[in-house]
């Protein structure tokens, strides 16, 4: 059952006239979704106003349509299901906090750099009976629209949180308000809306002032975590990472094509962890390790986190493996990318054995350090062991200019497959990445 489940107690919740007290099925922004009993918000985008859409929504049987005051045509506007209001974005964002305030489970924001999304996946495939944040709906709309949509008797709520400038980590933790709070990573991402490490760190930290008294804050261990350890006191703190100075630690790492092993050691356990699955990567080991610290301090099963572990693959477009043309392997993590990321799948990369080939496309929302971190990934892809840096985009080009001989640069996707197809020899190991704007995946679809 949903937190809020007929259109008077939202309405009255909300202290706006309830005109009527119909069921409610779902929640929607987008009128070709809608359906009986559906909420719609008409929110006001960058490209339309989906107050116009009133009309359609109600004949496809909305049982509330909420809309920005004097944006639909007169001849429905006195209908008993529309409510006309200032901001409809402000009233999904109320909406969900009234809704996240009655749910009584266990609730986990995760929020970083990198490896929020696997970390999410992570614990809900390990805790059982939970919910999660579904794609990429981790900001102003889409969480809030996910919290509406979370049943009563789900016993754990994890959810995603995204920031591209100050506040909005705030605003996000504000309406979970979460048990345990998780920062996976603090690094190169968002820069132009956040200008610099420092606005990165300020901005994911906003999540530990809205952590419940009590809770307990998970973050990587090293050079900030005094810094968060002294922003609250009445919260407990648990730290990740490579070292053992870390609360939850790795031991006796290996890894290959199939995947990990590792034992995850703490003071906190009576014996440690023992721990294999099919993500790669180092920078996996780490989203594990913050995924199991919240497992073990929420009191969950470590039986049910390991047969997770062992049943979860990467999500496509995440390292995710493949074999590719010529019987080479491909590793296709062009879901994003940032510097950090783009590091960490090169050094994925560079554990294979054989020719390795690095397709790289720009990198997004740097600001002014765009050619700095661009030429950084170029000199960082030659001293790891590339044997080839391929580059698309604008700004790959500076990655490519460092990286030197043996690094191409081209205009066209087109062109680089032209290229692949001579020189491919077969077997190689090929890393293919890029920001999303840059839909490095096409390539792959290219060849056929």
């Amino acid at each position: 059952m949903k937190l809020i489940n007929n259109t008077k107690d939202l309405l009255t919740s909300l202290k706006l006239d309830a005109k009527s007290s119909l069921p409610i099925s779902n929640f929607q922004i987008d009128s070709r979704k809608v359906q009986k009993n559906s909420v719609f918000f008409g929110l006001n985008g960058s490209n339309e106003d989906g107050s116009v859409y009133a009309d359609d929504a109600i004949t496809k049987g909305a049982s509330l349509v909420i809309v920005k005051k004097s944006k639909m045509a007169s001849s429905i506007s006195n209908s008993s299901k529309i409510i006309q209001v200032q901001s409809p974005e402000d009233i999904l964002i109320q909406a969900a906090a009234i809704a996240m305030k009655r749910y009584k489970g266990n609730i986990i924001g995760v929020t970083g750099s990198n490896g929020k999304t696997t970390t999410k996946n992570i614990l809900n495939t390990c805790i059982k009976n939970s919910y999660a944040t579904y794609q990429n709906y981790n900001n102003e709309i889409g969480l809030p629209l996910c919290a509406l949509e979370l049943n009563s008797q789900k016993s754990t709520a994890i959810f995603e949180m995204g920031a591209a400038k100050n506040g909005d980590i705030d605003l996000l933790s504000k309406i979970i308000k979460p048990n345990i709070g998780i920062i996976t990573h603090i690094g190169h991402s968002h820069l132009d809306g956040l200008s610099s490490i420092r606005g990165v760190l300020k901005v994911k930290s906003e999540l530990i002032k809205n952590i419940k008294q009590n809770g307990s804050a998970i973050v990587p261990d090293g050079q900030y975590l005094n810094y968060w350890q002294k922003m609250r006191k009445d919260i407990t703190f648990y730290s990740f990472g490579e070292k053992s100075s870390a609360s939850y630690f790795p031991t006796k790492i290996k890894m290959s094509k199939n995947g990990l092993s590792f034992f995850i050691e703490s003071r906190h356990l009576k014996k440690r962890i023992p721990v294999k699955t099919r993500l790669i990567g180092m920078h996996n080991v780490l989203n594990i390790l913050a995924s199991f610290a919240a497992i073990h301090t929420s009191k969950l099963s470590i039986e049910e986190f390991l047969n997770g572990m062992n049943g979860l693959q990467n999500a496509p477009q995440r390292l995710d493996l493949k074999t590719w043309v010529k019987q080479s392997q491909v590793i296709d993590d062009t879901y994003n990318a940032n510097p950090d990321s783009m590091k960490a799948a090169i050094d994925v990369l560079c554990q294979f054995k054989g020719r390795k080939i690095a397709i790289l496309g720009d990198m997004a929302e740097l600001g002014r350090f765009r050619k700095k971190l661009h030429i950084g990934v170029g000199d960082y892809a030659k001293i790891h062991g590339v044997d080839c840096l391929l580059g698309y985009g604008d700004l790959i080009r500076h990655a490519v200019f460092a990286y030197g001989d043996n690094a191409f640069f081209f205009n066209k996707k087109t062109e680089l497959m032209d290229f692949l197809k001579k020189n491919l020899v077969g077997k190689e190991k090929i890393l293919i990445k890029g920001s999303r704007s840059m839909r490095m995946e096409e390539i792959l679809e290219l060849w056929k």
